[in-house]
């Protein structure tokens, strides 16, 4: 799963002109309301009373596999937030009375869920994930977690045997290049073959949704 990586946006918030305080993409770019995807927002805190709940997060939460995987299927929003105060326009949907805090936001906008500080927890995350994707796409979140991770093993595994190759290249005292140049091309083979599974997949699922926008 180290294959994985949060694309978090920082997107710069409109928060004032046009802004409706029950839609949180009225203050984004068009990217967001265009995307057809909930949001999961994860507003963060530099304060050192809450560096345990963000080491906690960041350390498990956002490394549980259910979350990571899951997250590819939302808009990625991160934000400090101890600048985001009670006067915000958007303070019913972002805001709470802890930090670190996790928001998740629908298709259209709205807030489906929250959870903060020492609540957060990786099951409690991916439950509003499941609840907001549940609205957008037709194969249920658990589904796609469940069919990634197979592809995802998969990739792990021929990566492994590329390792186990290089050593083996690199500790022998006998030239083979003509059966390594084999190994590797069956190797590289088998990743595009995988590789082109999941791009299929990942566009079915993006593709097959129960809403076309917001």
């Amino acid at each position: 799963m180290a294959r994985i990586e949060y694309k978090w946006d920082d997107a710069k918030f409109n928060s004032y002109e046009g802004a409706n305080p029950e839609n949180l993409y009225s203050a984004l770019p068009d990217t967001y309301k265009t995307a057809g995807k909930p949001t999961l927002v994860f507003l963060t805190s530099d304060l050192a009373d809450d560096a345990q709940y963000m080491k906690n997060i960041e350390g498990t939460t956002l490394m549980d596999e259910n979350v990571q995987i899951g997250a590819g299927m939302f808009n990625q929003l991160k934000m400090n937030g101890n600048k985001v105060k009670d006067t915000n326009p958007f303070w019913k949907i972002l805001g709470g009375k802890s930090l670190p805090r996790m928001v998740v936001v629908d298709h259209s906008g709205a807030k489906v869920g929250a959870v903060e500080a020492q609540d957060i927890s990786p099951s409690k995350v991916f439950g509003l994930m499941k609840r907001a994707a549940s609205k957008v796409y037709k194969t249920d979140l658990e589904a796609i977690v469940k069919e990634s991770k197979t592809i995802l093993t998969e990739i792990d595994q021929i990566e492994a045997k590329r390792a186990a190759l290089a050593t083996k290249k690199a500790s022998s005292t006998t030239q083979k290049e003509s059966e390594w140049a084999k190994e590797e091309a069956a190797l590289n083979e088998q990743m595009k073959a995988v590789e082109a599974r999941d791009l299929a997949l990942k566009k079915k699922w993006n593709e097959d949704k129960k809403v076309t926008k917001a």
